[in-house]
Formats: structure tokens, sequence, C-alpha cells
């Protein structure tokens, strides 16, 4: 099995199987807006592409099982109670085709034609599970490309530690559900990570593979939602702020350069055709009779807007770490600790060490990750409120942790025999791993037995709630396969750099000389 298969099929491994574990430990219907999704995607695979409009969203024919979940949210911002919630009296509760509505009726329909297929051939709540398992292989399967092409470059260690710091509770849990957040965040990510491989490694041999998954990947991104092609573009053009002229017109006298850009482009153009052609992004505010919701703030002007999202920038910061369930039910305090030291340390160190092209880089996905949503929400505002999420950005959070993290690789390369260094990685690889690990296990108590339960009712009783197996059997498979990623990072971060053919560093990046980057800290 060649060097980079095998870390592909390690990582896609790992993060399918904790957002499985997600998809089970969270009950039907907690997950953002997931009645809605779900009837979507069933609806979709059924090929209803848009349902007729009406009041309470687009009515759509799908099976009762699928249409019940609009019925079984009494748990939602209510801590206090456990997910044991019945259906309404007389709510549908077979497979027997009935209508339903969903607010989702005129979103782009491809995430859901990927994931509403096993209602085709499940005929109770174990299709919804179905679809929660492919929205999470497949969202892992990016993620994982993603890391295999940039642990061809020199800098793996960097890789390794920014892939644990991006990779949070909030993606693997909207991995596991039926959203296209998780999938939106991971398809971007791999067409960042592709770019900047690409910008950092010159070698023409890698070009082909690397353009390969910009093309694939980047297709998939910009028909997630509606704002995605904003971040695929984000994410093709961030990397090139690291290439010298010659770099950039090496890059783009390549064909696979340019079959890239055409796949993504005619990709693009169709996502925006129908953005607009079913007006998903504004139907709320124009068509407002055919659509039940409403959100504060409407009217406002838009600077204001702009200002309330500015100043909310780390309360909106918490959806990208750790917000589960309606964005009702938050990670323990412990881990937002955990991932506001690991975020600012990378922050840091990045505006203290890098100079040039690199810190011209860093300062623009920091600004863009802090301006952006703002500018947006502005944007917005006075036809439909404030509608803005910290979840949204997940794209964004990614290119910048993970970006910094390749680029801070390249000038601080410590010795892997160290102790200190391997003091360093150990901390911060269990404090992250039992920071996931805890945001699940909070997760699932709330569900289980409610914000305040017994932690000897969850563990050892008959709590009111529990996923497909019992409590303890997803705990289990949630804690071994923390453990085995903790157990694999350290040993990577161990391990000393690989031997990869990399460029000199002012031919890739133009801006430090080889002596001066060997003496960095």
């Amino acid at each position: 099995m060649s060097g980079g298969m095998r870390p592909f099929l390690a990582v896609w491994a790992l993060l399918a199987m904790l957002s499985v574990c997600w998809a089970f430990a969270t009950p039907i219907s907690a997950s953002p807006d997931e009645p809605a999704h779900l009837v979507r995607a069933a609806s979709v695979a059924r090929g209803e592409w848009v349902g007729t409009p009406s009041p309470d969203g687009h009515l759509v024919s799908v099976p009762g099982y699928v249409a019940r979940t609009q019925q079984t949210t009494c748990f939602a911002f209510h801590p206090e109670l456990s997910a044991d919630c019945p259906a309404a009296a007389g709510a549908p509760q077979d497979d027997d085709t009935t209508t339903a509505a969903t607010t989702a009726g005129l979103y782009n329909p491809v995430f859901y034609l990927a994931v509403g297929w096993p209602t085709l051939l499940l005929h109770d709540d174990s299709g919804i599970y179905a679809m929660r398992v492919v929205g999470a292989l497949l969202t892992s399967l990016f993620a994982a490309l993603a890391f295999a092409v940039l642990w061809r470059l020199p800098q793996r260690r960097a890789v390794v530690l920014g892939f644990a710091v991006g990779v949070t509770p909030a993606l693997l849990f909207l991995g596991g559900s039926v959203n296209p957040n998780g999938l939106e965040a991971t398809t971007t990510l791999a067409v960042f990570a592709a770019m900047i491989a690409a910008v950092l490694d010159p070698d023409p041999a890698r070009l082909p593979r690397r353009a390969a998954l910009v093309a694939v990947a980047g297709a998939v991104a910009v028909n997630t939602r509606g704002l995605s092609p904003l971040w695929v573009l984000l994410a093709i053009a961030l990397p090139l702020i690291l290439a010298g002229r010659d770099r950039f017109a090496e890059l783009f006298r390549r064909r696979s350069t340019w079959i890239a850009a055409a796949v993504v482009v005619v990709a693009t153009i169709a996502a925006a055709g129908w953005t607009f052609g079913s007006n998903s992004l504004l139907n709320s505010v124009e068509n407002p009779e055919s659509t039940p919701q409403s959100y504060p703030g409407t009217g406002t002007n838009p600077l204001s807007g702009f200002w309330v999202t500015l100043v909310r920038t780390i309360e909106y910061a918490h959806g990208v770490v750790g917000l589960f369930g309606w964005l009702d039910t938050p990670a323990p305090p412990e881990v937002f600790f955990v991932w506001a030291a690991l975020v600012g340390a990378l922050l840091l160190a990045a505006f203290t060490l890098l100079r040039g092209r690199r810190l011209a880089f860093a300062a623009a996905v920091l600004g863009l990750f802090v301006v952006l949503p703002p500018v947006l929400q502005a944007a917005y505002i006075t036809g439909g409120g404030i509608i803005w999420q910290g979840r949204y950005a997940m794209p964004l959070f990614l290119c910048l942790v993970i970006g910094l993290a390749v680029v801070l690789g390249e000038v601080v390369r410590p010795d892997a025999a160290a102790s200190w260094w391997r003091r360093l990685t150990a901390i911060v690889v269990v404090a992250i791993a039992a920071s996931q690990f805890y945001s699940f296990e909070n997760t699932l108590r709330r569900y289980a037995v409610g914000e305040d339960g017994s932690l000897k009712v969850f563990l050892l009783g008959a709590p009111p709630w529990s996923p497909p197996g019992g409590t303890l059997l997803w705990l289990a498979l949630a804690a071994a396969t923390t453990a085995a990623g903790a157990w694999l990072a350290i040993r990577a971060l161990r391990r000393s750099e690989a031997t990869v053919a990399a460029p000199a560093p002012e031919t890739a990046v133009g801006d430090v000389p080889p002596k001066a980057q060997t003496q960095q800290p």
C-alpha cells in the first residue's frame, strides 16, 4: 500500500467512525433544521425536486416515518427534557406516502440526492440513520482526501496538528446529521488543500491528482449550499497569495489546471442557475407567504447588521467548535477553552514568525473569517433579518486553522526527538481527544436523561431515551476511536520529517532564504 493511501484510509476510517457515533447518538430531529432536510432528501430521492409552495413551506410526498420527524422535537430548546419525545397523536409512523412541508424545498438538490436514496430501500427509522451514515462517509471522505494531499508535503507534523485542531466536535456532529453544512466544509477544505499543495510543491507529476481533487471537490462543494461558490472561490484564491510570479505562471501553463478550472466553472454556473432560478436565497424575503420562516432584525439598516455580527464574532465562533442539537446544546466550557487556547496560540505564532507572502496569507484568511460574516449579514438584514450562525463559517475556519499550520510548518521545524516537543504534542493531542469525547458524552447524556439527569441512570440504569444499541455501546465506540486517533497522531508527530522532495523556499514562496529558514525557532 502506498505511503499516501495508508494515511488517507486511516483518517477516513477514524473520522467516519466518529461521525457515525454522532449519527446514532443524536436523536432523530435533533440537529439544526433536520426535519426539513430529511423531508427534502426523501422527496428529492423520489424525483420531487421542488414541491408545491404553501405557508408552511414546500409540500412534497414522503414516507410517513420521515414526515413524522417534524412532530418529534419537544426536547428542542428544553435542556431539562430527555429526547423521549413521542410523536404527536395521529402522526404517521409507517412507510405509507404522505404529504409534508419543508422549508428546504428550494435548496440545491445535489446533497439531498446523495444522502436521500436509503429511504428507497429502508422503510422505518433505519432509513434516517442510513441517510446520516451516508452523509458521514461523504463528509469524512473529503476531509481524508484533504489530509492525504497535504501529507505529501514535507511539513507533515504541522498537517497533523492542523487537522487535530480543525476537526472540531461540531464538524463531526454536522457530518453525522442530515445537513449540508458538514459536506460543504470538507469539500471546500479539499479544494483548499489541493491548491495549497500545488503552490508549495512544484512537482509536476503530482499536479494532475491535485487538479483532479480541485475539480471533483469543487464541483460538489459549489452545489451544497447557496453561499458555497463564495467559499470555493476563496479556497482557490487564498493559496495563490503564497505563489511567486514564476510559480503562478507555471501553474497556469499546465493543462490539468485549466481542466480543473473548467470543471469548477461549469459546476458553479449550474449551482448559480439553481440558486437564482429557484430564488432560494431570497425566497423568504420576497415571498413570505410561502414560508413560515421569519427572523428578528428585519428592516434594520446594513451598518447595524454589520456591527452586530462583528461584535458577536467570538460568540459565533462557538458554532464552529461545539454547538449541538438545535444549537441549544453547547459543549462544556472546558472544550471551548481548549480550542480558544490552541487557535490563539496558532494565531500568535503565525503573526510572530511569518514574513512576506506567508504573513500576507495569514492576514488574508484571518481577515476574511472575521469580516466576511458581518458583510454578508449586512447585505441580508434589511430584507431578511439576522440569519447568521457560526456553523456557516465552518469552511473558512478549516482553511484558517489548517492553512496557518501548513505555512508555520515551513518555518518552524522542531526536532521530533526533543523532550519539549514530545511533551507539548502529547499535551495538545490528549487535550483535543479528551475534549472530543467530553463533548460527545455530555451531549448524549443531555438527550438520554436531560441536562440535570442522573449520571448513574445514564451509565448503568434505564435512561428515558437511548440510541439504538444503548448508550454504553456508543460511548465505548467513541472512546476507542478517539483513543486510536490520539495514538496515531502522537506517533506521527514524533516521527522524523519525511524525506519528501520539496522546492527551495524562495522558489515556492519567494520570501525567506533557505539558510534563514533553518534558523527559525
